[in-house]
């Protein structure tokens, strides 16, 4: 099945700030996963969250392009199976803060689709309390 999840989120921040929750891997840990992150481009790392029914919980990725401090592109790929999908973070100035793009995009069974669809949102209110209570 197709994957095509496109969100967009503004937060009253400077892109700065946001590109360091982006990037930071202890502040990906607070908003999305547990994670062995570095902004580099070629860097493979691992997201680890609590197993779900099927799944044990881990996401291998890569950063496949990085353009500080607006735009970067990770390749996604759930241990438990499937084809690696990709994930794009774009960030651009904008009156009172920053617009956030993200998509995810590939090909996932239908399942993972459902899971991915209902989890971004809660992950980007996530990433909105972070960057309000991060200095």
């Amino acid at each position: 099945m197709k994957l095509e999840l496109l969100f967009e989120e503004i937060y009253p921040h400077p892109v700065e700030k946001v590109w360091r929750a982006l990037t930071d891997s202890a502040a990906i840990a607070s908003w999305l996963m547990a994670n062995d992150f570095e902004p580099r481009a070629g860097k493979r790392f691992t997201l680890i969250s609590a197993p779900v029914p099927g799944g044990r919980g881990l996401i291998e990725c890569e950063v496949i392009e990085i353009e500080p401090p607006r735009r970067m592109v990770w390749s996604w790929q759930n241990i438990d199976g499937g084809q690696p999908t990709r994930v794009e973070f774009r960030l651009e100035a904008v009156e009172g803060g920053t617009r956030l793009n993200l998509s995810h995009t590939g090909d996932v069974d239908p399942s993972r689709r459902s899971r991915l669809a209902a989890g971004w949102p809660t992950k980007l209110e996530q990433l909105g309390a972070h960057l309000n209570t991060a200095i």
